[in-house]
Formats: C-alpha cells, sequence, structure tokens
C-alpha cells in the first residue's frame, strides 16, 4: 500500500519536476547556442564580414523554423521558471506544510510568467508575420498576411485560476496563522 500513499505521488512528483528542471536546463542551453550562432553568422552574411558560410549551412538559414528560434528559448525560460515555481510547491508539500505564505507568491509568479509568456508570443507573432512579408517569403501556400489575432483562451483561464488560487492560499495562510495565535 505505500505505493498508493499520498506521500509517495509527492515524492515522485518531486522526483519528476527535479528531472524536467535538468533537461530544460540543457535544452535552454542547447537552444542559446544555437540561436547565439545563428545571430552571429547571420550578421556576418548580412554585412558581407567574415568568412563565406558552406551553402548547407545557408540552406539550414533559409528555413522558417530558424526564424521561431528566440521564441523557443523563451518558452524553454518560461517553461523552467514554472518548473522550478512548481518544484518550490512540492518540496513544501514534502516537508509536510504546504499552507506557507512563499506558495502563493510562487502561484502568483506562475501565473504572472504565463501572462508574459503569452504576450511575448503575440509580440513574436507579429514579428515573425512581418519578416515573411518583408522578405517575401510565402506564408500558408502563398497566402498574404493579414492581421489576425489568435487569444489563448485556456493559457488565460489558467492565469486567473492561478491568481485566484494564490489569494486563496494567501488568506488560508493568514487565517491559520491568526488562528495559532488565539487560545
Amino acid at each position: 500500500m505505500r505505493a498508493l500513499s499520498p506521500g509517495f505521488l509527492t515524492s515522485l512528483l518531486k522526483i519528476f519536476l527535479d528531472v524536467a528542471i535538468i533537461v530544460l536546463w540543457g535544452l535552454l542551453v542547447l537552444a542559446s547556442l544555437v540561436t547565439l550562432s545563428l545571430m552571429v553568422f547571420g550578421i556576418f552574411s548580412v554585412t558581407g564580414m567574415g568568412p563565406d558560410l558552406p551553402e548547407s549551412f545557408v540552406r539550414f538559414l533559409q528555413l522558417d523554423f530558424v526564424i521561431a528560434l528566440p521564441l523557443g528559448v523563451a518558452a524553454i525560460i518560461a517553461i523552467l521558471f514554472i518548473t522550478d515555481r512548481l518544484r518550490r510547491i512540492v518540496i513544501t508539500l514534502v516537508e509536510g506544510d504546504p499552507f506557507v505564505p512563499e506558495n502563493a507568491g510562487h502561484l502568483r509568479a506562475i501565473a504572472i510568467a504565463i501572462a508574459i509568456y503569452q504576450i511575448i508570443r503575440y509580440g513574436a507573432h507579429g514579428i515573425i508575420a512581418l519578416i515573411f512579408t518583408v522578405f517575401g517569403r510565402p506564408v500558408e501556400s502563398g497566402v498574404s498576411i493579414q492581421p489576425q489575432f489568435g487569444l489563448n483562451i485556456g493559457a488565460w483561464i489558467a492565469v486567473i485560476a492561478l491568481l485566484v488560487l494564490s489569494e486563496v492560499f494567501r488568506e488560508g495562510t493568514r487565517l491559520r496563522d491568526e488562528q495559532k495565535l488565539t487560545i
């Protein structure tokens, strides 16, 4: 029965989050190095400075996903931040006291990180559309770009829910601390 106890599931979740953080750091370093090298070689190719790039690398730079790499780095940073905050909450759960004031701050920080990432995503999609238009690259089977706004309702509902839960945690810890002071 030990395998089904709540403590076991919490410990398993903590191990999963620990592994996720290590993997995310590795992905962040790799994606950042690739993005940085592409930016440097892209600047060399535009300005004509530096050595000529191999033809295979020039073809790689022309792929559409290369433009989205900085957005991928931002996504990894956001996921890493959220995973770290979740891990901190799980640590308090493993220690047996999840209703601490810090967890309200962690939930609020997660909500703000999701909101900031969504705003960055909207801006990045606009910038990518602008780049495709300026450089004459075909977009969606050659159709011209028309401004469209795609609102991710699920993400914004998550932001609101996390803000509400953070206030519930904050108020709950305040009431618990107040109750400890009464005789």
